[in-house]
């Protein structure tokens, strides 16, 4: 016994002087490049998230009201919400692009919406839901992550490319507004950093203020939802409003007291109004969306 304490003591000390010796060194070095790496990942998907933020502010049916540069080249872009109140978004543009941007936006020509987009790959598609719906700008905006191994996320979930592998993070230049430019008849164009391009009309004569949240929860579908509507802008006295879709749901205009009313069928799990004011030279678009509770 006194043998077998002996040997089990000289073998803890060779053990014990062998991992003194170790060098570890370079797994370290590793483990922080690693890190580093991340934080660079994460870090850059905070400013695209910026970005995306200010992407969406633009096409959800916010009303462009001037476009102007700034000291440092920026784009400094200005616009009135559906509450008539006036925001601006400072905008960088970058068109040495390396690696495309995951999430933009696309109008639908059916329903003349915005939805989001994904590029993989250097294909576009839009970005749809668990039920396999897309996604539409209004009312919500996705956010790009990186997990723990490096890969690009979308609301936490995975993004795979078009064979179903994940897409690893980068960290080359990318962007999400590559170019910004005003057309001849003062429209603003944004070139996105997939290549597309967007033209949104820029006026300040017109607006349409809505008492209501892009996207309504309906708790009781039984009874009728009215919105009161107000048109402001200096044109708004000859503007005319009207609905110009309605889908899953049904919408009457009443225009001496100014209000909407919207109503569920039996059935009803999520619809849309587009309700729009025209003053013969500038429109605006605002879309409402419902969702069952």
């Amino acid at each position: 016994m006194k043998r077998i304490y002996i040997f089990c003591s000289v073998l803890l000390c060779l053990l014990l002087g062998s991992c003194k010796d170790y060098d570890d060194s370079a797994i370290q070095d590793k483990l922080n490049d690693f890190k580093e790496r991340i934080a660079a990942l994460k870090e850059k998907a905070d400013k695209l998230n910026e970005d995306i933020s200010k992407l969406g502010y633009l096409t959800d049916g916010n009303v462009i009201t001037s476009v102007t540069q700034n000291s440092d080249g920026q784009y400094v872009l200005t616009y009135k919400d559906s509450n008539n109140e006036e925001k601006a978004v400072i905008v960088a543009t970058t068109e040495d692009v390396i690696e495309i941007p995951i999430l933009g936006v696309r109008l639908n020509d059916e329903d003349r919406l915005y939805y989001w987009t994904t590029t993989t790959d250097n294909e576009t598609n839009w970005l749809t839901d668990n039920a396999g719906k897309k996604v539409p700008v209004c009312g919500y905006t996705p956010e790009m992550g990186v997990n723990a191994d490096g890969y690009w996320t979308v609301d936490g979930e995975i993004l795979k490319d078009s064979q179903g592998n994940p897409i690893p993070a980068t960290t080359d230049e990318t962007c999400i507004f590559k170019k910004i430019a005003k057309t001849e008849d003062g429209s603003l164009e944004i070139t996105l950093g997939n290549g597309e391009t967007l033209t949104l009309e820029v006026f300040n004569s017109l607006n349409l203020k809505l008492k209501s949240d892009a996207v309504t929860i309906v708790s009781d579908t039984s009874k009728p939802l009215k919105i009161e509507y107000e048109v402001t802008g200096e044109s708004a006295e000859n503007a005319i409003v009207a609905i110009a879709q309605a889908v899953n749901v049904k919408a009457t205009l009443d225009k001496e007291t100014r209000t909407l009313t919207v109503t569920f069928e039996n059935g009803f799990d999520e619809g849309h109004v587009i309700i729009t004011a025209y003053d013969l030279n500038h429109l605006v678009i605002r879309p409402l969306l419902f969702k069952k509770n």
